[in-house]
């Protein structure tokens, strides 16, 4: 069975806090300026269409601890990055070029749009800040990276079609030729008992049982952390047929078996996003499994999933 989804692209978010990332998230999301008055305390991940495409954005809270936490691996998953700058607080623009910097050292491809915002306020002028943080070395580190800044303003919505005009054009290439091609998804908590999976293969020579994917993949991550450290552990397991992806998260797990010709980065962007949407809806549920060891998930949990909200050209 082969179906086609609509395509996305992972985009990440990233500025300090209070620089206006989900200010930018919402005005893409219904064209309007909303006040945001409560800080992203992790990770919000939304879905907008921008010129007829669809863009997944991963909106990363910019407190030191959360950049600390999140952003590398978000990062790394996209394959674009607006950088969202406070040109109001000149306070903090040491800071700012210390983690666009390492934005750049995590992702060395990705287009990068950078978003000196709050132009109506007082502000540090668009030619300073480039200066500042160093523009003219981007291109020693990557000479095909594409990058541009604009000076907006969220609240205004200046220069912002502009700028998401620009980075959307730049982003097309990518969009094209993206696919991958599910085994199985397989959802289950840290210690290995099994909550929900989905086979998307009628040939089971070689495969696993679903309910015994979770327990080997936790023996071999347990052995894993042991040699490399509780911190790494597994994330990438090459087999004869394909790969296996796995996601951590505090409370639960995600594993994503493909095929070889698959794209991991994608692959890597389902998972974390099926977590998402399990750990924001059925939270509850899964402290309760966590304590009584049972939990009925619906039926078409993740078919339903990949249909509604996922990604890419899915194959499956």
């Amino acid at each position: 069975m082969e179906e086609m989804f609509e395509k996305r692209i992972p985009i990440a978010i990233v500025g300090l806090e209070q620089a206006g990332k989900t200010t930018l998230a919402t005005r893409l999301q219904t064209g309007k300026f909303i006040q945001t008055i409560t800080p992203t305390k992790g990770i919000d991940v939304e879905t907008v269409e921008i010129k007829e495409n669809l863009f997944q954005l991963f909106d990363l809270g910019g407190q030191k601890t959360l950049r600390e936490m999140f952003w590398q691996t978000y990062v790394k998953l996209s394959q674009g990055i607006i950088f969202v700058i406070d040109s109001s607080d000149m306070s903090k623009l040491d800071e700012v070029v210390e983690w666009f910097w390492k934005c750049l050292e995590w992702n060395h491809n990705a287009p990068i749009l950078i978003l000196a915002n709050k132009a109506d306020l007082a502000h540090i002028e668009v030619d300073d800040l480039i200066n500042k943080i160093k523009l003219d070395q981007v291109l020693q580190q990557n000479p095909q990276r594409s990058f541009r800044i604009f000076e907006v303003s969220m609240k205004k919505g200046t220069n912002l079609d502009e700028a998401i005009g620009w980075f959307s054009q730049k982003m097309m290439p990518i969009l094209s030729q993206k696919k991958v091609r599910l085994r199985g998804i397989y959802l289950y908590l840290p210690t290995g008992i099994p909550i929900a999976s989905h086979r998307f293969t009628s040939d089971a020579s070689g495969e696993f049982d679903a309910d015994m994917v979770p327990g080997f993949l936790y023996a071999l991550d347990q052995f894993a952390s042991g040699v490399i450290g509780p911190s790494e552990g597994l994330n990438t397991i090459s087999t004869e047929q394909g790969y296996i992806l796995t996601v951590k998260r505090e409370g639960v797990m995600c594993a994503i078996v493909t095929d070889k010709e698959s794209d991991p980065v994608t692959s890597r962007v389902i998972a974390e996003s099926f977590l998402t949407y399990v750990e924001s809806t059925f939270a509850k549920s899964i402290s309760l499994l966590r304590q009584k060891g049972k939990l009925v998930f619906p039926k078409n949990l993740i078919v339903d999933f990949l249909k509604q909200e996922f990604a890419e050209n899915v194959i499956f």
